[in-house]
């Protein structure tokens, strides 16, 4: 029994350390002949309320992708060609989302293929990432208690990285704006249409000289 315990929570960590971010083989993207980037869902056995979710969403979207089933008999994930190894996982070029985070996965194709993919709601939403003249911003959401909010404020003065806080607890515009994103804790930090989640350091770095490069938004 303790042993079936035991068992249980690991897969529950895993689970929550493979949504997060955690894994032990990078992702080797999708992309077709002229390299452009594919959406490819990974899909398996035991996902079915998870899967159907995420596959929801994309056909809602009128998102074009290729579902691959991952796993073998025994539900236990196999290699691929794509260097994906867990599921529910879907593939936007280089960016993997995890789990069934839509709205990570919203940013995501909004960044891959333009606010054309966006319902009005999510484009006036995103908008307010983005400056007059349509580049990204770093934007983070945050409150004055959250310590790990404190250690990114320091991170961010200490790399000189320019940055607009949004006190969540501020005003009630700013406490909606925070719940229509749909986030888990703080900070929530937004690079354009980029989200990360919690306290980030080199991969946020990246991904302000990416976004930076891209230009203006679509």
């Amino acid at each position: 029994m303790k042993k079936l315990l035991l068992f249980a929570a690991l897969g529950v960590i895993g689970y929550h350390l493979y949504q997060n971010g955690f894994s032990f083989f990078a992702p080797k993207g999708a992309f077709d002949s002229n390299n452009k980037p594919l959406v490819v869902f990974f899909s398996g056995p035991g996902c079915d309320a998870y899967c159907d979710k995420v596959r929801s969403f994309l056909d809602a979207r009128k998102i074009e992708f290729e579902e691959i089933g991952i796993a073998g008999p025994d539900g236990a994930p196999v290699a691929n060609k794509y260097g994906v190894t867990g599921f529910p996982t879907t593939l936007v070029g280089r960016q993997e989302v995890r789990g069934d985070d839509l709205m990570k996965l919203t940013s995501v194709l909004a960044e891959t293929y333009g606010r054309q993919v966006l319902s009005r709601k999510e484009s006036r939403l995103l908008s307010k990432h983005f400056d007059a003249n349509g580049r990204a911003e770093v934007v983070m959401y945050a409150t004055q208690w959250c310590p790990y909010c404190k250690k990114q404020r320091e991170y961010f003065a200490d790399k000189d990285i320019e940055y607009r806080e949004v006190d969540v607890e501020a005003s009630e515009e700013n406490k909606q704006q925070y719940a229509a994103l749909e986030a888990g804790g703080y900070p929530l930090i937004y690079v354009g249409y980029r989200r990360f989640e919690g306290y980030h350091e080199g991969d946020l770095a990246t991904a302000i000289k990416e976004v930076a490069k891209a230009g203006p938004m679509r």
